[in-house]
């Protein structure tokens, strides 16, 4: 009672307070505020007068804005008094402007020079952008492609013309296939050369949350200074450093996610088993054993990832510092496969003497443990083949708990046994050390030297239990191995660079040397029947093996030297005129003794046709250029040694009562060995309009590559071993690349940014042969496609592009059930073996490499949310569907795809046993496709009421969610580590994902 009273006497205060203070208070500041507004306007105008139509108008720290009209012309009411005016628009500076009393602001903007004068980096420097003659694509770290991505590479896929980056694996420890600008070899494959701050490295050494900015040099003409690594291109990645009188700055970033396959292929299930059994229909796979089981299902998950990366940089006067750290954890959507990596990154800098002397350290320290399924591999790609070949009417295991096996049949294992009886590591470990020592004794000369070690060690161990089943039925009861591997890269470079100014020319003169050494080693051990599982790979000597003469024991090394002298001039006149050019000479150990050294030249040339007099009343342009470049660049071979005669052990001879090793010759010699020569000519123009709303640049090019190598037969005598490699083939790659940026829609809330890039390649084999070395015909034939099948499936042949396929052109099923066969000649044949391994017989199917790639990058941003998706597509290629080869034909002891019970061409074929398993054109299916790689939804939380928080930002990605493609497989985006024979899409290949994710960015 005493309480209800209490509470009756507090509200009727309440209501009194509000009656006699509350309101008349509150009226009172409504009133105050009413009169603290201002309404403010004016006229925006550029340095020339010009009005500015569209210029963004904002009170700082509110989300209160205007827009200019077509004349310039604005108005705002200001919500209180001492606002300041943001004005902005693209291509000029932004200005804060106090409103004070006046009531009239009139702004003219100052043109932001920052797009021109931007710094880009080249090959042993930097260059202004405004001063560039090359083709270099600059991609900074606001504009790379958010969410999960697996390596740098990820980064930049579809923002750069030209590169082609597919993953085309699920895998979590593979990498990207990267090439730029086609196949410009036979056996030097198609990366680039990836250089980590001046130091080649790999792709996945460096965090991608360190990264800076990715710069591609992707003529010859930008590329030649690196001489015979650079004839695919270079990458130069720069990683973040602190910056002089910078507070300290502390960044974390984190992103959870989850992936799952992006699709699966339709085999039979059980469900479609006992239908197919209802209407009559023999399973290939065998009876109806009572059991439903999801085979695929049983070893794969929804896999987890996350990521942390943790960045501290700053830096005073004379001294900046920059420590990156950076922990992933990243399950395959198979069971136990895995990637965990750790890396750390430090990044020190010093100066002295007024500048005149400066200090650099740089190190990258990291560690990846990835699972291996295999013997030495990440996973072993049988698995996935087992879980889609078993009988979905099985089970996984006996009622004893053992697995179930059928060893009635070849090649038949059971998959989850193959796992879970399985255990094995693959742990990389590198480190990269970098030390720069700068002294500028004059204003304008600067003189470095860099030395640098970059140490790669690589162990590999894996075990099977004494349960697991051999691949073809053998038992080894308990097999094991490890083994190492131990790289080592030593570079040495020094240059001297010395810059002037003088009236309207500028130039600069570079000299530099480069020296290089490394260094790769290894050794691998093997042993079987061991007296128990709990010794995993940690105790071979206890297999039984090195008894049995079933262990195995190897080791090698080997090693090379490169070095280089290299100089380039860069001239510029009244920001109109620029020229460039570049010399290196390059000698290789692994060149023949006739050709030790090469010459790789360059020059390039560049007309800021925006910058002329008579351009001064087309205000609508911001910048034309016109670029023209010509340069030298190379591939060297692959291994050392192979200018040089190699011997090998073989077999054992009894000579006076000793037992001893034979040698036989494995390769012949070649004095005459050297590098592979790419001759390039770029045409390029730069362009941005309408106060670059509208910008990019269009690149044509034409790049032939002359000494290609290959191993080439010869007759034995006189040679020691049957074939010598060679440099004789000649190559020829054309094209086009188009990068168009484009901003439709600015307001003070409102955005919309587009990249849109497009490239197109013509590839085509000029030669193969000359009058020492030749390939009868012209050409040589290749396969992709395992047992049983077996067959040629690829050609490279003189006047053809690399890549296509060569195969039986069907056109139909006979009434015998057999393929109705397209000769050359247009004749009609049903298959026959002679007739299949007939090579006359034969015709080109298609082509594995896309002619033209594209990629469309739209950003939206409305106030603090922002929208961005990615679109990649590939167009006018052929893909060989080889699961559809191996599973379309419904007379194989295995489990097949659904689709082995359709009409082949109109005609139903399942009752019939003569099609047999062959490669024929009708597996031979178009792959152009558009995919949906990446869509992110961010949140830029609003931390002005924090003095400590920069920004915060939220976000959630999907990457690899739709394709739009007629291709029947499970995804027209494969796997392209052979340049020779793209296109075929393994049946056994690591499924792609799809990945959800969900991010956090902190900047403090």
């Amino acid at each position: 009672m005493e309480f209800t009273n209490l509470l009756k006497n507090e509200v009727l205060w309440v209501k009194n307070f509000n009656k006699k203070f509350f309101f008349p208070m509150l009226c009172l500041l409504c009133v105050q505020a009413a009169m603290s507004q201002q309404t403010v306007s004016g006229t925006i105008t550029d340095q020339q007068g010009v009005p500015v139509a569209g210029a963004s108008v904002v009170e700082k720290g509110t989300n209160n804005g205007a827009v200019s009209d077509f004349d310039g012309n604005y108005q705002i009411t200001t919500t209180g008094q001492g606002a300041v005016l943001t004005f902005s628009y693209l291509g000029f500076k932004a200005q804060d402007i106090p409103v004070g009393s006046s009531g009239v602001i009139d702004v003219q903007l100052q043109e932001d020079l920052e797009q021109l004068s931007e710094v880009v980096v080249i090959g042993y420097g930097t260059q202004k952008r405004e001063e560039v003659t090359t083709a270099i694509a600059t991609v900074k770290a606001e504009d790379f492609n958010p969410g999960f991505v697996r390596d740098a590479a990820d980064l930049v896929k579809g923002k750069v013309a030209g590169l082609s980056i597919t993953n085309g694996s699920g895998d979590p420890s593979a990498g990207a296939n990267i090439s730029l600008r086609g196949v410009s070899s036979l056996t030097g494959g198609t990366a680039p050369l990836v250089l980590i701050n001046g130091v080649p490295g790999g792709l996945n050494t460096v965090a991608p949350g360190e990264i800076e900015s990715i710069d591609v040099l992707k003529d010859a003409s930008a590329a030649a200074i690196y001489g015979t690594r650079g004839a695919n291109g270079v990458i130069l990645i720069t990683t973040k450093s602190g910056k002089t009188n910078m507070a300290p700055t502390l960044s974390y970033s984190h992103y959870s996610s989850l992936s799952s396959f992006s699709n699966t292929a339709d085999f039979v299930d059980a469900n479609d088993a006992r239908a197919l059994i209802a209407q009559g229909i023999t399973l290939p796979v065998g009876d109806d054993l009572g059991y439903t089981t999801d085979w695929l299902d049983e070893i794969s998950r929804t896999a987890l990832t996350q990521n942390h990366n943790l960045n501290f940089s700053g830096g005073n006067e004379n001294s900046t510092y920059a420590v990156n750290v950076n922990y992933t954890d990243q399950e395959g959507v198979f069971k136990k496969s895995f990637n965990e990596e750790f890396r750390l990154s430090a990044d020190v800098s010093h100066s002295m003497f007024d500048g005149i002397l400066k200090f650099n350290a740089n190190i990258i320290n990291g560690i990846q443990n990835t699972g291996a399924l295999g013997n030495g591999d990440s996973f072993d790609n049988r698995i996935y083949r087992q879980a889609l070949i078993r009988n979905p009417t099985d089970r996984v295991r006996e009622d004893d708990g053992t697995f179930v096996q059928r060893t009635n049949k070849l090649q038949y294992v059971n998959p989850v046994g193959m796992i879970e009886l399985t255990d094995g590591v693959i742990e990389r470990r590198w480190m990269r050390l970098t030390g720069n020592m700068t002294v500028t004794p004059v204003a304008g000369w600067e003189n470095n030297i860099m030395v640098a070690t970059d140490r790669n060690n690589i162990f590999s161990g894996f075990a099977q239990k004494k349960e697991y089943l051999g691949y073809n039925g053998e038992r080894f009861n308990g097999f094991a191995s490890r083994g190492t591997t131990q790289q080592y890269t030593n570079l040495m470079e020094i240059t001297s660079k010395y810059s002037k100014i003088i009236d309207q020319h500028s130039f600069s003169v570079l000299g530099g040397y480069s020296y290089q050494y490394f260094t790769s080693e290894g050794a691998s051990s093997s042993n079987r029947d061991f007296p128990t599982d709990a010794f995993s790979y940690h105790n071979l000597g206890a297999g039984r093996g090195i008894d049995e003469g079933t262990a195995s024991v190897s080791s090698y090394k080997n090693d090379d030297r490169l070095i280089g002298f290299f100089g380039r001039l860069s001239y510029g006149f009244d920001s109109r005129y620029n020229i460039l050019a570049s010399f290196r000479r390059e000698g290789s150990s692994k060149f023949g003794a006739n050709n030790k050294w090469g010459n790789f030249p360059a020059v390039s040339a560049g007309w800021t046709i925006s910058n002329e007099s008579f351009m001064d009343n087309a205000d609508w342009v911001n910048n034309l250029k016109l670029r023209a470049g010509y340069g030298e660049t190379g591939v060297i071979p692959s291994a050392s040694y192979q200018s040089q005669t190699l011997l090998g052990y073989a077999g054992n001879f009894y000579v006076d009562g000793e037992w001893v090793q034979g040698l036989e010759a494995q390769s012949n010699p070649n004095p005459d060995l050297r590098w592979e020569v790419s001759k390039e000519v770029n045409l390029g123009l730069d362009f941005g309009f309408a106060n670059n709303r509208i910008s990019g640049s269009l690149d044509f090019y034409q790049k032939k590559t002359e000494g290609m190598l290959w191993n080439y037969s010869v007759p034995i005598p006189p040679n020691l071993f049957g074939s010598t490699l060679a440099n004789v083939g000649e190559m020829e790659n054309k094209g086009f690349e188009i990068l168009l940026n484009v901003t439709p829609v600015q307001t003070s809330n409102f955005s919309w940014d587009a990249n849109i890039t497009l490239s197109h390649n013509k590839n085509e084999l000029l030669s193969l042969s000359n009058d020492l070395y030749e390939i009868e015909g012209d050409y040589v034939n290749l396969g992709t496609l395992s047992e049983p099948v077996s067959q040629v499936t690829h050609r490279f042949e003189v006047g053809q592009p690399i890549g296509t396929f060569w195969g039986l052109k069907s056109v139909d099923i006979n009434d015998d059930g057999l393929w109705v066969i397209e000769l050359p000649d247009g004749t009609l044949e049903p298959f026959t073996d002679a007739l299949q391994q007939d090579d006359a017989n034969r015709q080109y199917l298609g082509n594995g490499i896309p002619s033209y790639t594209a990629g469309i990058t739209n950003t939206f941003r409305y106030k603090n949310f922002d929208l961005s998706f990615v679109l990649n597509g590939a167009f006018d290629f052929q893909i060989i569907n080889a699961q559809r080869v191996f599973y379309e034909y419904p007379h194989v002891e295995y489990n097949v795809l659904n689709s082995a019970f359709d009409p082949v061409y109109g005609k139903d074929i399942q009752l019939s046993n003569t099609l047999g398993q062959n490669f024929v054109s009708y597996y031979v299916e178009d792959g152009d496709y558009v995919k949906l790689d990446n869509i992110t939804l961010g949140y830029n939380l609003n931390c002005d009421r924090w003095d400590f928080i920069k920004s915060v930002r939220f976000y959630v990605t999907g990457t690899n969610l739709a394709t739009i493609t007629n291709y029947s497989g499970i995804d027209p985006e494969i796997i392209r580590n052979n340049p020779l024979v793209q296109g075929t899409d393994d049946r056994d290949k690591y499924p792609s994902v799809s990945t959800f994710t969900l991010g956090l960015n902190i900047n403090l």
